[in-house]
């Protein structure tokens, strides 16, 4: 294993990371915001700075990045951002445990937007600003933001990015990693950009417009109020917000191809299609099971949809109270939990793409019983998906169920509510934010709870292998 790569370019993440608190710090000077929440910014910059100039001091002998030091980084990486990234709640004691913070930011970085503040207005504006931030920062990846910026002469953080960036197949869109991963994160703030504008021109103020444009950029979900987009009472900035989501959950690479006017790649994407009908589907269906509680088409249409978009895309604004729904609705909501949106988005979840192949599989296999000597192939948009990657998708899918399963067992212990601790244990890992059937914040849960689903977030968003491969001591063996 080559550790020196290891720690250097973790401490070159630590040092971006303490750039990108800047702009919090910011935000708490041109608000005047107190002493204790601008030095709270000032003690974890120079906490950064020091570990992170310590560790890019001493340059290692070989840069070669291979899948084991490329999994280890991407799964530290995100560990270490996601505790040093809460240490200004905990220093401003806005936040003050330690493990509720990690919680919150964690949160943030995997854009789940489970939260445990009851309350989200006792946070400044300043750790309103920074808590959405992650939001953007994780929706694209924190590697691929980083491998956007540092240098890669050798390409050699290929590794590094095939361990972060969300589904089954992984493809550049351009022959150079460095020059991908720029692409991707300039149409990604690009849509940023206009969303800001949108939500300008519908009427919220800049500070909210900002912040809603983040949650919705990196399908997080955290809002300003506590009852979330429902506080605006605005059935524009509803639907708004829906189509916003609706987007980010596309894969950002079909963006790209409309802009090299490759429009019948856009428009002949399998996945983008099962995706909307899905959407289109799930709306429709709880809209007519949710109708005789609203009486008005307009009002189910507007709620039906946000929902659906907002869960399947794993972002999880607020709006409303479900807990009175259906169990119907809200079955067909715990389902979407777990599709998630299309490979290659900002957003968690199984993926869209991972359910059309394993649909195509199953066909095939119903077929081979009909007829035994037939050659079965399986294509996703004209491309021949291999028997190899088809067992890894299978065998993705065990791991996925089975680690649900325990740590809803986990979990139960804590609670003894089935459809919360369930609801929480999907929302988690699929990197979703609400639970069903409460309305209380995740800090009814014990701190153990709390770290189980702080880490189930990191895992959910890094697709399970980079967190347990950590946890092997074979991942740590020199050879």
């Amino acid at each position: 294993m080559n550790r020196s790569i290891i720690r250097h370019l973790l401490s070159k993440l630590l040092l971006i990371e303490a750039s990108l608190l800047l702009a919090p710090l910011i935000v708490a000077l041109l608000y005047q915001e107190s002493a204790t929440i601008i030095e709270s910014y000032v003690f974890t910059i120079i906490l950064l700075l020091l570990i992170g100039w310590t560790g890019v001091i001493f340059k290692p002998k070989d840069y070669h990045i291979y899948a084991k030091e490329g999994v280890l980084i991407v799964a530290l990486c995100w560990i270490l951002w996601s505790f040093f990234g809460a240490l200004p709640f905990v220093f401003s004691g806005q936040i003050p445990n330690i493990i509720d913070a990690f919680f919150e930011v964690s949160s943030g970085f995997t854009t789940t937007g489970a939260t445990i503040l009851s309350d989200v207005g006792v946070l400044s504006h300043s750790l309103l600003f920074w808590r959405s931030f992650t939001h953007l920062i994780g929706g694209m990846g924190v590697l691929v933001f980083a491998l956007a910026i540092i240098d890669n002469n050798k390409n050699s953080h290929l590794e590094v990015m095939r361990a972060e960036v969300p589904g089954p197949i992984f493809g550049k869109v351009v022959s150079k990693l460095k020059n991908t991963a720029q692409i991707l994160y300039l149409l990604y703030l690009a849509l940023f950009a206009i969303f800001i504008g949108i939500y300008c021109l519908a009427g919220l103020p800049l500070f909210d417009s900002i912040i809603i444009a983040m949650g919705t950029a990196g399908t997080g979900g955290f809002a300003l109020y506590n009852d979330g987009i429902a506080h605006y009472q605005n059935p524009v900035v509803t639907y708004l917000v829906s189509f916003g989501v609706l987007i980010f959950g596309v894969n950002l690479n079909l963006y790209y191809y409309c802009l090299l006017r490759k429009f019948k790649l856009f428009l002949g994407d399998e996945e983008l299609k099962t995706y909307l009908i899905i959407i289109a589907s799930s709306a429709l269906l709880i809209g007519l099971n949710v109708f005789h509680l609203y009486q008005n088409v307009a009002d189910t249409l507007e709620i039906s949809f946000f929902q659906v978009t907002n869960i399947i895309t794993t972002t999880g604004f607020g709006f409303g109270d479900t807990t009175h729904w259906p169990l119907f609705s809200q079955i067909i909501l715990l389902l979407l939990m777990c599709i998630g949106g299309s490979a290659g988005s900002t957003a968690g979840g199984f993926k869209v793409m991972r359910g059309l192949i394993l649909a195509r599989i199953a066909k095939n296999q119903i077929l081979s019983t009909l007829s035994p000597n037939r050659v079965l192939t399986l294509h996703v948009n004209n491309s021949v998906i291999d028997k190899d990657t088809q067992h890894k998708i299978l065998k993705y899918l065990v791991l996925y169920i089975m680690i649900i399963v325990i740590l809803i067992f986990l979990i139960s212990l804590d609670n003894e509510k089935f459809l919360t601790v369930v609801s929480a244990v999907i929302s988690c890992f699929n990197n979703i934010g609400p639970m069903l059937g409460t309305s209380e914040s995740f800090a009814i849960f014990s701190p153990i709870s709390k770290l189980l689903l702080s880490l189930a977030m990191i895992a959910g968003r890094l697709e399970i292998y980079p967190i347990i491969l950590l946890f092997l001591p074979k991942t740590w063996s020199k050879r």
